[in-house]
């Protein structure tokens, strides 16, 4: 009796175990801003990796992933200088480094401190005082204002500022709050960026409100995530000022973002996109959350399994500013984000479905037809018959990769 052995090479069958993530299992998010609505996706994207983070959801670490490459801080190094020479009463050697420490602050604002900037205006005022007798004191005065002006609630080290630096102080404290006082406009390009002033966060730009502020020489910093820190120093008039900083993208997150900018409104509603594996290879991250932000922050949000092209979909962002059933949804998705109804999760509307992108079907892949091999064992077949009936029982989960059947005729 003649025996035929068909081998067929088949993906996994539904059902079977899921190829092993070859990308750490967290997420990147990427906030597409229609065209006017930059603000609105900056403020969808602040709003909502706070309340993903809030939710410990993995997410990847911009910070780690792009270093901001800035140069080495030698404003720090000159000011531990200038300290240990006012230890060795070397006031003349301590004079020069406050004073090359605050010109490479000058020109290097992102690396400056308020604080630091601070002290080393202090320190220049205790050794003008030391130094220079009565004509010391308007060099003092001088210095002391520039400090409470970035800094008014800087603290006076005792250990090496006596009582007349703290008298010095105490006046210029007095004299500031009796200064004129203007509005500070502060602005970045793009907007979403974190405002850093008088070392405290203010907020988002662009702020709603414009601080109020004493006239003088203030020192702004704002940072985003996948962004370049940048700062900047502004002189604030009668009439108010205003501080506007560009950022840069870090290398590498830059590339990112602007691919995502031309994926992501192509792919909402449709699957899954073969570039997508790219990107999420970019960001070391197996799932890509991204949605697309109207002008009134409305939009869809989804996430996309780059592993094995499920998705969340169909979730629409909140415009009240509660976006914790969104992250709910997103957070049950990526605990399970297998190509079936989750019908465990807590969440009974959110599915996961397996839509491939265009073409992705593997019953119209070339490799899978040619791959059907017929090897005939002890003498020739005249011919094949195979039927797969949908009634039988689902066969065990198999191993990943192919599966060999075997077919007696």
């Amino acid at each position: 009796m003649l025996s035929l052995l068909l081998v067929v090479l088949a993906a996994p069958a539904k059902g079977a175990a899921a190829p092993s993530s070859s990308l750490p299992n967290r997420a990147s998010l990427f906030v597409v801003s229609k065209e006017t609505a930059e603000t609105s996706g900056a403020k969808v994207e602040v709003e909502l990796r706070k309340a993903l983070d809030e939710r410990s959801v993995a997410l990847t670490d911009l910070e780690s992933l792009f270093p901001d490459e800035l140069p080495p801080n030698t404003g720090a190094t000159l000011m531990k200088e200038g300290v240990d020479a006012v230890d060795n009463l070397d006031f003349e050697a301590a004079s020069a480094k406050f004073t090359e420490a605050l010109t490479f602050w000058n020109q290097n604002p992102a690396l400056a401190d308020v604080k630091e900037i601070g002290n080393a205006h202090l320190h220049l005022a205790n050794i003008a005082l030391q130094t220079a007798g009565k004509p010391g004191q308007k060099t003092a005065a001088e210095n002391i204002s520039k400090a409470l002006v970035l800094l008014p609630t800087l603290e006076i080290d005792p250990k090496y500022f006596g009582p007349d630096v703290k008298k010095l102080v105490d006046k210029g404290l007095v004299e500031l709050n009796k200064a004129p006082r203007a509005a500070l406009k502060i602005s970045s390009t793009p907007v979403g960026a974190e405002v850093t002033f008088r070392g405290a966060v203010l907020g988002f730009t662009p702020l709603n409100e414009s601080p109020s502020v004493p006239v003088g020489r203030h020192l702004v910093t704002v940072k985003r995530p996948g962004f370049k820190p940048a700062a900047a120093y502004v002189t604030v008039a009668k009439e108010g000022g205003e501080a506007s900083i560009e950022l840069s993208e870090v290398e590498g997150y830059g590339a990112a973002r602007k691919t995502m900018n031309g994926l992501v409104p192509a792919n909402l509603g449709k699957g899954v996109p073969r570039e997508s594996r790219e990107i999420a290879e970019t960001m070391k991250s197996r799932f890509l959350i991204v949605t697309e932000v109207g002008s009134g922050g409305d939009g869809q949000l989804e996430v996309w399994d780059v592993e094995t092209k499920a998705r969340l979909k169909d979730v629409a962002l909140p415009t009240d500013g509660n976006f914790g059933p969104v992250v709910d949804k997103v957070k049950a998705f990526l605990a399970n984000p297998s190509p079936v109804t989750m019908a465990k999760n807590t969440n009974a509307d959110v599915t996961a479905t397996a839509e491939p992108a265009s073409g992705d079907s593997v019953f119209t892949k070339w490799w899978f037809w040619t791959a059907v091999g017929v090897v005939v064992v002890g003498g020739a077949a005249t011919g094949i018959g195979i039927a797969a009936s949908q009634s039988q029982p689902a066969a065990p989960a198999q191993q990943p990769g192919f599966n060999p059947v075997l077919f007696p005729l």
